[in-house]
């Protein structure tokens, strides 16, 4: 897992972020490894599939 996993999951099960948001840190750690959250911890944390509904 990640540093951020735990603080995302938390902050997506209180409410207080969007998918988008999650979305954001994935593509963080895509640019800087590390630093954010993977594909896999997104949807862990959402129930989705990453690429699903995804501009990219």
């Amino acid at each position: 897992m990640s540093a951020k996993f735990a603080m995302l999951k938390n902050r997506w099960e209180l409410g207080w972020i969007t998918e988008e948001t999650l979305r954001g840190w994935v593509e963080i750690n895509e640019r800087k490894p590390g630093k954010g959250i993977t594909a896999e911890e997104f949807e862990s944390i959402t129930g989705k599939k990453y690429r699903e509904n995804a501009d990219g």
